[in-house]
């Protein structure tokens, strides 16, 4: 299977030639600048990619649509590697991925774990994403891909079929996020699996402080409940559409019912509140632990207590999309600003 790599970037100077050089000797590799202002594309082509510079910013869906079809990638390569100006894949990357590429699947999606250095190594907004990858990865995402109901992928490192880009790829996505409106597109046309490759491991940059972290979380779910609207998602007959409908009572239970049991714990009506504080740490230290051995992180035991404060943060974020995407259900153009780079 021939395959090629995009990657569309923005004032991506400082981190694009780490990228290239990761996935070079797995495939060919373009990479489309939108409108930098810096020297990304200088970086880009002395790393070994062809480049495409767009001399205005028009944001990355538009940015993939326009080089693919300045290219006519999906017309010379069988599928496509999409991958975000900041990562860094393995060595077999391309390998584990085509290795799930079975007939029928028309999106493999990678293994996301953060860049996590020892110059870092107690930033907390770092930790709670390498712990958040992990839990979930190892829990839905595998669940999901065993059934085909996977309600997003990584944008920043996932495999795409050609004949399915063709078909979902368009220049302005009605959604703040471009990969939900591909994988919805995929269920709803039913246009090919999509299974996870945790093999397929691929190192990302995430946000250092809480209003990148913020941000960039309701930018997240934001666009997922834009699709929720927008596809209809729960309101057809189909698995996919079963499985979504579970997932929302699962996130209405989070947001709401842990409030609602934090009260009645307050209020000594459900439990002792020194019981129930022990309980609720106990729990956390639970899923922590065996994340910490598996990432070889150990310092995210010590800071467990920082996630749980994260984790009701968290809930703020869900309401803030929610009313975001009430008021604003699709979106004119797909652009947004990314966390500083490191």
């Amino acid at each position: 299977m021939s395959v090629a790599t995009l990657i569309a970037s923005k004032d991506g100077g400082s981190t694009i030639e780490a990228t290239v050089v990761s996935i070079r000797e797995q495939s060919d590799v373009y990479v489309v600048s939108d409108g930098s202002a810096d020297g990304t594309a200088q970086a880009a082509a002395a790393a070994g990619a062809r480049v495409f510079e767009l001399a205005e910013n028009v944001g990355k869906p538009a940015a993939i649509y326009r080089a693919v079809k300045a290219w006519k990638l999906t017309e010379r390569y069988d599928a496509l590697v999409i991958l975000d100006d900041d990562t860094v894949v393995a060595p077999d990357f391309v390998a584990q991925a085509l290795a799930q590429m079975r007939t029928g699947v028309s999106i493999v999606v990678g293994r996301t774990i953060t860049q996590w250095g020892a110059e870092r190594r107690w930033n907390v907004w770092l930790g709670s994403r390498t712990y958040a990858y992990w839990r979930y990865q190892v829990t839905i995402r595998r669940a999901q891909s065993a059934f085909n109901i996977l309600n997003c992928i990584s944008g920043s490192n996932s495999v795409y079929r050609s004949s399915l880009l063709d078909q979902v790829l368009i220049e302005e996505t009605p959604y703040i996020v471009d990969d939900t409106y591909w994988t919805l597109e995929t269920h709803r046309r039913k246009l090919g699996r999509i299974v996870y490759a945790p093999a397929a491991h691929a190192y990302i940059q995430d946000p250092t402080s809480f209003g990148a972290w913020y941000r960039q979380n309701l930018r997240w779910l934001w666009g997922t409940f834009q699709g929720i609207r927008g596809h209809r998602c729960g309101r057809t007959r189909s698995w996919f559409d079963v499985a979504y409908v579970m997932l929302m009572v699962d996130w209405a239970l989070y947001v709401v019912g842990g409030p609602v049991m934090l009260g009645l714990v307050a209020a000594s009506i459900l439990w002792d509140p020194e019981w129930a504080i022990a309980a609720m740490g106990v729990g956390y230290f639970a899923w922590t632990i065996p994340a910490a051995c598996f990432t070889k992180k150990w310092r995210l035991i010590p800071m467990t207590p920082a996630f749980v404060v994260i984790d009701w943060i968290y809930r703020v974020v869900f309401i803030h999309a929610i009313v975001k995407a009430i008021r604003e259900p699709k979106v004119q153009s797909c652009r947004w600003e990314s966390p500083a780079r490191y």
